[in-house]
């Protein structure tokens, strides 16, 4: 009787370290699920499975040895492989955005000062179209209850990134500021593959990897004077046409994530 209701309560911690290992999953605190799955599940196949999907590598692998299970190997090379090339390509992405973004705020910058001058009028018809989609997004808004997700899809659509809406010039800091965000968030997740790739003798992967960051990294420090050029403001002369918008506060001075030191090895 003893022993089946250690195994009853056995079963119950199983089923609850399973659902709560879910639920931290979808928080994306992976290692901890992983650790929940391994420990009070018994189930180091899934544990891997996890870690692959939030790139912790190191972890997968040594968990995999730790256990035992040189058959888990394979799957974590699988995802490693997958993860890198994916993660290269996004950089990639995100450093052609950066270069078109750093030409277009130029443009931008000297329509205002053309606009300012007198040699230019604004075109309205940009700024009437965000108008109405901005009142259209707050009426679906209130009527759902302002709803965040409803001022967020309102938010999204005024500091757009269309070539003369209102709010461009914000919306294109705005989403410069987000590369820095994406290059720190992503800092660890990169040096973790750029040692498990190392680990492996893929010297050629590490290496594109790495220079994809290193210059992604380097065209934002080099542009940061292009999308926040130094303040020089004058009194507005009376009448003129003001487009009144939110600031975008320049980021940190430096941006040196540390996978850079990784350079060292390759």
């Amino acid at each position: 009787k003893q022993w089946y209701q250690r195994r009853v309560r056995g079963d119950q911690m199983s089923g609850v370290a399973e659902q709560l290992a879910g639920n931290l999953k979808r928080e994306g605190k992976h290692s901890k699920a992983a650790y929940l799955l391994d420990r009070f599940c018994d189930d180091p196949d899934t544990a891997v499975e996890v870690l692959c999907e939030g790139c912790l590598f190191s972890e997968a692998l040594q968990l995999s040895h730790v256990r035992g299970r040189v058959d888990l190997l394979p799957a974590v090379t699988t995802a490693l492989l997958a993860q890198s090339e994916t993660t290269f390509m996004v950089l990639q992405e995100k450093k052609d955005l950066i270069e078109r973004l750093s030409t277009r705020i130029v443009l931008v910058r000297e329509r205002r000062a053309a606009v300012e001058a007198g040699e230019e009028v604004m075109d309205h018809s940009d700024l009437y179209s965000d108008a109405t989609s901005v009142t259209t997004a707050s009426n679906v808004s209130r009527r759902s209850s302002r709803s965040a997700k409803g001022r967020r899809k309102a938010e999204k659509k005024r500091y757009s990134l269309r070539e003369g809406s209102k709010f461009e010039y914000f919306a294109i800091q705005e989403e410069v500021k987000s590369t820095l965000a994406f290059l720190r968030d992503q800092d660890t997740q990169i040096r973790d593959m750029l040692s498990m790739l190392l680990i492996q003798g893929d010297r050629d992967r590490a290496g594109n990897l790495l220079t994809a960051q290193r210059d992604l990294v380097a065209l934002l420090e080099s542009t940061r004077k292009v999308f926040w050029p130094p303040v020089q403001r004058e009194e507005d002369e009376e009448g003129a046409d003001q487009v009144e918008e939110p600031v975008s506060l320049p980021p940190p001075e430096s941006l040196r994530p540390n996978a850079i030191v990784m350079n060292q090895f390759l």
